[in-house]
């Protein structure tokens, strides 16, 4: 009889956008689908928005190699509010000195430094457009507002509004879920006030969110165009972004919950 293995667990959050963190540094698994699926559940399980596992590089440039995993335990390209919590938790389980780090992840690379009050920021290229003249067109049948598509390691679809408190945005996504889910697309709808850029996101595999730090860079990116420095908000908080040389320098918190032991 095979004895069950028991992983260790953190628990952290960056904006509300909560993950359970394990490595494979400390402890050898290998993740199964239906594990995943079992902790994800927030009754029954632990919960997260995504579990994150921590491993060695696959390239000798990088210090870790970062997998994100949702609720339904496919695999996700890219969380950014997941990134800054890896690298607290990283610093915190002492994986690494505090320092800049060199991340690798599914799709895109990326730095990470430490910065004040518990606050990872994050070097990060530009989102790239998304160039489907199809998808556009259908979009547009659908969708009166002003949008746009871009990648950063996954997809986002931003669909710019007057006003997003009240929208049903479990609701728009079931408008556009035959053409956006089949290609792995995000939604989130955003609102512009003098000081913030508000969002709204509904991550396929999970639902809507407190807070999705790539979503929140695409939009910011969008509007740094036009300006500097914009400030992303959503339910779980705020995030800032500003240009930085070729790409953009994003910054915002991160916090440990609490950590545990998890039968496989």
């Amino acid at each position: 009889m095979r004895l069950k293995l028991v992983i260790k667990f953190e628990k952290w959050h960056g904006n509300g956008n909560d993950f359970v963190i394990i490595n494979s540094i400390e402890d050898k698994f290998k993740l199964k689908k239906n594990f995943i699926k079992k902790i994800s559940d927030r009754n029954k399980g632990v919960g997260f928005d995504q579990l994150i596992h921590v491993a060695l590089p696959t390239k000798h440039e990088y210090d870790f190699f970062i997998k994100f995993y949702n609720c339904d335990g496919s695999e996700a390209g890219m969380c950014l509010n997941g990134i800054r919590c890896a690298s607290s938790y990283i610093w915190g389980k002492q994986l690494s000195p505090i320092k800049k780090m060199s991340l690798q992840t599914k799709h895109v690379n990326l730095e990470c430094s430490p910065e004040k009050s518990n606050k990872v920021s994050i070097n990060i290229d530009k989102p790239r457009e998304i160039r489907d003249k199809e998808l556009h067109r259908n979009l547009k049948k659908v969708i009166e507002e002003e949008f746009f598509l871009l990648n950063i390691g996954n997809n986002h679809l931003c669909i710019k509004m007057k006003s997003i408190e009240k929208v049903d945005l479990k609701m728009v996504y079931k408008n556009l879920e035959k053409l956006i889910k089949k290609l792995n697309i995000n939604l989130s709808i955003f609102s512009e006030t003098s000081k913030y850029i508000n969002i709204r996101t509904y991550e396929n595999g999970v639902g809507e969110t407190l807070s999705c730090g790539s979503a929140s860079l695409c939009v910011a990116s969008n509007a740094l165009l036009k300006k500097n420095t914009v400030k992303i908000a959503s339910i779980g908080g705020e995030l800032k972004f500003k240009n930085h040389g070729n790409g953009i320098l994003m910054s915002g918190l991160t916090s440990f919950i609490y950590e545990g032991n998890i039968n496989e």
